[in-house]
């Protein structure tokens, strides 16, 4: 059986080894197999990627993640920036898919909306707007359209609940 001591150095070397992970202002304590993280990321997805990190630590239990959002910049850029910069990486991205999504920004917390076609540019389009810089959380509220199934006649459509 491993012991706390054991999982937090694990979790803190894991930590450390992550590309793209300023581990810095992360603390981890640990008990009974159950992992605490406090401290600052400096990006949603920072906090995303400690989280995923230490969940991968082989006796881990639970996870509590208490790391707040506080980008490293200064002066942050502003929403309309952050608009731009998203609308033009998902253009690039996705050109057919870009006037199905709806971007929304305030103060830097980011909303997606709209209808796409496969789950992968769900998760694509959040992960671009994820890594943009003054992001400080992305709520993906995109849905996926209902495609037909291979047995189902063209036009019918079944309807749910």
């Amino acid at each position: 059986m491993r012991t706390d001591q054991d999982i937090t150095l694990d979790c803190i070397e894991r930590l450390h080894a992550t590309p793209g992970l300023d581990d810095q202002d992360i603390a981890v304590k640990v008990i009974d197999g159950v992992v605490l993280l406090a401290g600052i990321a400096r990006s949603d997805l920072e906090r995303s990627l400690a989280e995923r990190c230490v969940k991968k630590v082989v006796a881990v239990r639970g996870l509590t993640n208490c790391l707040a959002v506080c980008p490293r910049s200064a002066s942050p850029p502003a929403d309309t920036d952050i608009t731009r910069e998203a609308v033009a990486t998902i253009r690039h991205q996705f050109p057919d898919q870009v006037d199905a999504v709806q971007i929304l920004v305030q103060n830097g917390r980011v909303t997606l909306e709209g209808d796409l076609t496969w789950h992968y540019q769900r998760d694509v389009v959040e992960g671009i707007v994820r890594s943009l810089r003054g992001v400080t959380l992305v709520a993906n509220r995109i849905r996926v359209a209902r495609r037909p199934a291979p047995d189902e006649p063209p036009g019918i459509r079944q309807h749910s609940g």
